[in-house]
């Protein structure tokens, strides 16, 4: 049985952790995760008695528990880096982890502390039930999600190479991700619980223009940032097309027996109506960015001094990118688009994953614990998830790769992931660990 006391103190204990991550990583005190990892030992033993640890990267966790068979095992993911704070717009302090009004606020509670706890919780009541698992148990506990996924020492891909060299061929990959919304866009007259099957990629675009710069009072026809600026603004006047993708499909096919009319008739017969939907999806920036690749200017460089002619204009643009593109082929549509006078230059580029299929087991798995631990909520679908997880580096190395969201008070409170007085409603927090529970004892039986 689990301790409900126990199981709150060891979430806050956690969140006290300030595992800030930064891309320059001499910024990082890594004191504060080899703290983590001692209230990791200190809180579950039974884990650490029976499961082999090693450490990739110093600090990301591979934690191996043998199964009874050599059959395809699971992996249970998470993160225990954070983001950094600007603490003047806290009401409590972010590593505090205190409890007040039936939730514990701090940085990473809701990303993603609090999920990795839940794991742990959850695989240290197994144990102490003396749940045999017939499939061997990976728990992968990365360092540097936050800001690692496309440096050398990324955690998750280390961690994936070190697996992938040992022959490892998952059965099932379940991490962060997925999401509880209300489902009326869509038709639904109830909230719908959405498991990620797959991820779009990601691309960060530096357009520049360049000039010979000078004094700003002898201004040219059209200044470097004008004309990168004009560029810009073409991919954010002029979108990329809209179509269904495997996972969007996936996702209306699930939803429609729960649909009120006339939207159950339309996204039954959607292939007929798809550019009537699709019309409709994309005037939300929601659901557009299910639909279609996304890029946005985010930064913008231009000269060191206000009356000083930039010689460089610079403006980075990030997309995102739906199943079916390309990086090469959005690089493709923003030369043609911007012209020959702007440079287009490529960082951080992945391609998006596979999708996973949700007519299989796993994710009748998936779905199953989720409306046992959440009976208010039935309608459980597969969807196509717009932001990176780590778990992206396992496709091609498992049949089932999940995101899925294990507390339902996060589609009140999401607004404060990355954002001021994180937290997480204790309620949804043991049911959370219940989630995990039902996952792994339903996981890790052999076929």
């Amino acid at each position: 049985m689990m301790d409900q006391e126990k199981a709150i103190a060891h979430l806050q204990k956690a969140i006290q952790c300030a595992t800030v991550s930064y891309p320059d990583r001499t910024r990082i005190n890594f004191k504060e995760y080899d703290h983590f990892i001692d209230h990791l030992k200190a809180s579950y033993p039974l884990l650490h008695k029976k499961a082999k640890l090693e450490k990739v990267e110093k600090y990301s966790l591979v934690y191996h528990l043998k199964g009874k068979t050599d059959q395809d095992p699971i992996a249970l993911m998470g993160h225990y880096d954070v983001v950094p704070v600007k603490e003047e717009g806290w009401t409590i302090p972010p590593f505090s982890g205190e409890v007040k009004d039936g939730y514990v606020y701090g940085r990473g509670t809701l990303d993603m502390k609090g999920q990795v706890i839940a794991v742990c919780e959850a695989i240290e009541a197994c144990l102490k039930e003396g749940v045999e698992f017939e499939r061997d148990l990976y728990l992968l506990f990365g360092h540097n999600e936050e800001t690692g996924s496309e440096m050398p020492d990324s955690g998750a891909k280390n961690t994936r190479d070190l697996l992938k060299s040992r022959g490892i061929h998952f059965h099932l990959v379940v991490d962060e991700g997925g999401a509880f919304i209300d489902g009326k866009a869509l038709g639904v007259p109830s909230t719908v619980v959405l498991v990620g099957v797959g991820e779009k990629g990601y691309l960060d675009v530096e357009l520049s223009a360049t000039q010979s710069g000078g004094h700003a009072s002898m201004p040219p026809v059209t200044s470097a940032l004008y004309d990168v600026f004009k560029a810009a603004m073409l991919m954010e006047s002029h979108k990329f097309n809209a179509d269904f993708n495997p996972a969007t499909d996936a996702m209306f096919k699930a939803l429609v027996p729960y649909m009120k009319q006339p939207m159950k008739f339309l996204f039954k017969h959607r292939h007929f109506f798809k550019p009537l939907i699709l019309l409709a999806l994309v005037k939300s920036p929601d659901t557009a960015a299910t639909v279609r690749t996304t890029s946005v200017m985010t930064m913008a460089q231009g000269s060191s001094a206000p009356n000083v002619l930039a010689q460089v204009g610079k403006v980075n643009i990030n997309c995102r990118i739906v199943p079916g593109d390309s990086i090469e082929k959005v690089k493709a549509r923003i030369e043609t688009r911007v012209g020959p006078k702007i440079k287009v230059t490529l960082h951080n580029g992945t391609q998006p994953t596979d999708i996973c299929r949700s007519d299989i087991p796993q994710f009748k798995l998936i779905q199953s614990a989720i409306t046992t631990v959440y009976p208010d909520f039935k309608v459980v679908a597969p969807y196509l998830m717009i932001a990176a997880t780590d778990s992206r580096v396992y496709h091609g190395m498992a049949e089932a790769v999940y995101r899925v969201d294990p507390f339902a008070s996060s589609k009140e409170d999401r607004h404060t992931v990355h954002a001021d007085n994180e937290r997480l409603l204790i309620d949804s927090y043991l049911k959370g660990i219940e989630l995990f529970k039902l996952i792994l004892k339903e996981a890790s039986k052999a076929s």
